[in-house]
């Protein structure tokens, strides 16, 4: 072909692609092609898993990823600050009462779960420090009525109290000793209740979260914090947000992801991933599964003049222009 003629097909096909109603067409039959086939042809296993460790190496190794991230943290945070509403001010009240009707669902996790996660070694010597230093301050509060008999307005009390007073020296060492092994018993007995008690404590979270018979009391219980965590304003969610130490936190994950990448079991992984994923729908039809779940009139639509608003704008750059007159 002769470079005028070149032109002339570049122009031709330049000038039918930049018409709105052919370009329409042509993303619409892209669409009709790929919704026609299966999803693992669209994603097969070994495309997916390939996709999956480039993105993440990509992330890992970029240098601007957390710079990035801190950046959208600290945009979140300014724009929280700068409305002092409520949290249910803000989400719709529609999607308030729908998520309430989700909190307030009766459900019953099996107990020997609920005790995996929550009969830790940590959370037992919390639960016991705190057991313990209640029933020590309740034993001290228990005796102080005892210790103050003596300086009740009886005139036989106050002679008593006098007479104890005037009395140093063995005496004195002695009552002093006495109640210094009376706390001492008192707190080796607060210890061993405590340690006896914490599996029944432990126990009875566990039934107050899993008993199907306590459901309902349970389901207040989620809508109460519900309540609650709605009636917290945008500012002091921001105070959290910026707290969370984000980017902290994405860099011991990338840390972690590239200790993982770097091993050799990391590919076995992903594809074990990548077959779970793809295991229901892999065979279906895109077309099919878009179905199912509703979407595939949204995408036939909106796919296709997505799809179309990209092409025309890669038609009218000078790189498309190079490309078609080679």
């Amino acid at each position: 072909m002769t470079e005028a003629g070149t032109s002339q097909h570049v122009d031709a096909l330049r000038a039918k692609l930049n018409d709105e109603k052919a370009v329409l067409e042509l993303a619409a039959l892209c669409l009709e092609v790929w919704l026609d086939k299966p999803v693992q042809h669209l994603l097969p296993n070994d495309g997916l898993v390939s996709v999956a460790r480039q993105a993440l190496e990509g992330w890992l190794d970029s240098p601007t990823a957390v710079p990035a991230l801190a950046h959208s943290v600290e945009l979140l945070v300014n724009e929280l600050n700068a409305n002092r509403k409520p949290l249910k001010d803000v989400v719709a009240r529609d999607v308030r009462a729908a998520l309430k009707d989700l909190v307030g669902r009766p459900v019953s996790p099996d107990r020997k779960l609920v005790l995996t996660i929550i009969d830790r070694d940590a959370t037992r010597e919390l639960v016991r420090q705190l057991l313990l230093d209640f029933v020590l301050e309740f034993g001290k509060r228990a005796s102080a009525p005892v210790a103050g008999m003596a300086k009740g307005p009886g005139t036989f009390a106050r002679m008593a109290g006098d007479a104890v007073k005037s009395r140093a020296g063995t005496l004195g060492s002695l009552v002093g000793a006495v109640g210094s092994e009376v706390e001492r018993q008192m707190e080796k007995r607060a210890v061993e209740f405590v340690d006896s008690a914490l599996s029944g404590v432990f126990g009875q979270l566990a039934d107050a979260i899993s008993d199907p018979r306590q459901a309902t009391e349970a389901a207040e219980l989620r809508l109460a914090m519900f309540d609650g965590v709605m009636e917290l304003t945008l500012p002091q969610l921001a105070r959290e947000v910026a707290n969370a130490d984000v980017p902290g936190g994405a860099e011991v994950l990338r840390g972690g992801l590239k200790r993982w990448l770097a091993s050799a079991a990391s590919d076995d992984e992903l594809k074990r991933l990548a077959e779970l994923a793809l295991k229901d729908v892999g065979p279906k039809k895109l077309r099919d599964v878009l179905d199912e779940v509703g979407q595939l009139g949204v995408v036939r639509s909106r796919g296709a003049e997505l799809l179309a608003e990209r092409i025309r704008e890669v038609v009218g750059s000078d790189a498309f222009a190079v490309w078609a007159g080679a």
